[in-house]
């Protein structure tokens, strides 16, 4: 069985375009996978996970609070819960240094913010338990 040069060539041509569809295919799957990790539900989840660690990590007289910088001005959110609204939007609930209350809704995209350690307000209650929220629970 003898292949000429024409008949090899073909096949080696066939072989990079099934393994460029392939790399193609793979990009495709990889994007696919990145955005569906990028919802709202999944970036929440996500930052109430790592807040609750950074929580957990402090010593027993401190606790976490949310820094907000935006044109020079500084606001700090003792955050009490996080949700989220549809598909892109996050939201953080809780008060500000005098109690009063505050909910910060930013896109996704948006998010930007410092993670900080405060003194609890009173040393001897425990660390603030933080929520998580869904659309369907706040009804």
């Amino acid at each position: 069985m003898n292949i000429d040069s024409t008949t090899l060539a073909a096949t080696a041509a066939i072989q990079r375009q099934l393994a460029e569809r392939s790399r193609q295919t793979q990009t495709m799957v990889n994007a696919a996978a990145i955005q569906e990790g990028s919802t709202a539900e999944c970036v929440a989840l996500y930052l109430y996970e790592e807040i609750l660690k950074y929580q957990a990590n402090l010593p027993e007289l401190d606790d976490v609070a949310l820094q907000v910088v935006h044109f020079n001005q500084t606001t700090l959110i003792f955050v009490e819960s996080i949700g989220y609204i549809g598909y892109n939007m996050v939201c953080f609930r809780g008060t500000d240094s005098q109690g009063k209350p505050m909910e910060l809704i930013q896109h996704i995209h948006q998010l930007n913010f410092l993670l900080t350690v405060v003194p609890k307000p009173i040393p001897e209650q425990p660390k603030r338990k933080i929520g998580f929220i869904c659309p369907d629970e706040e009804k």
